[in-house]
């Protein structure tokens, strides 16, 4: 697995941990993560790091499909879940929204909410697990991406 292509999933699994989702289900950003001065980081921390990871993106492919069958569930496609989505960050695009998908995108932001939270639980129980805090693993993936080296460690575990 490429460097790059772990950060950018790691990314979208610090989202789920990190946002509220309610401000995931409504499309809004996350806050950057504030830059922390490097530390040392173990082997065996990388070690946990990759495990940790790696049940993270296990949790993410079983949540995803259950997201599409939520929303689908609706009546929605997810490509109009996503567009109703981003309209609600604009008040006067609401009104635009027909008040039958109005509903059923309630209904589904609604489900989305209890699905990416339940998510958001299994990565933090998944890191708990290997005896990080939350906190741990993002300051380690904080680091990784601005230290080639980590990046490289945490790569090399990754693929074993």
């Amino acid at each position: 697995m490429k460097p790059s292509t772990l950060f950018k999933g790691l990314l979208a699994a610090t989202l789920l941990l990190g946002v509220p989702a309610a401000a995931v289900a409504q499309g809004q950003e996350a806050p950057a993560p504030a830059q922390a001065a490097p530390v040392e980081v173990s082997e065996t921390q990388i070690d946990r790091f990759a495990s940790a990871y790696q049940a993270i993106q296990s949790i993410q492919q079983a949540v995803q499909a259950d997201l599409v069958a939520a929303v689908e569930a609706t009546g929605l496609t997810v490509d109009d879940y996503n567009a109703i989505a981003e309209s609600q960050q604009s008040p006067e695009a609401v009104a635009e929204v027909p008040a039958e998908q109005a509903e059923q995108f309630a209904a589904a932001a609604e489900q989305v909410a209890t699905l990416r939270e339940g998510a958001r639980s299994e990565m933090q129980a998944a890191i708990a697990a290997e005896d990080l805090t939350v906190e741990e693993f993002e300051q380690i993936l904080t680091q990784a991406q601005q230290d080639p080296a980590l990046q490289q460690a945490i790569a090399e575990r990754l693929v074993r």
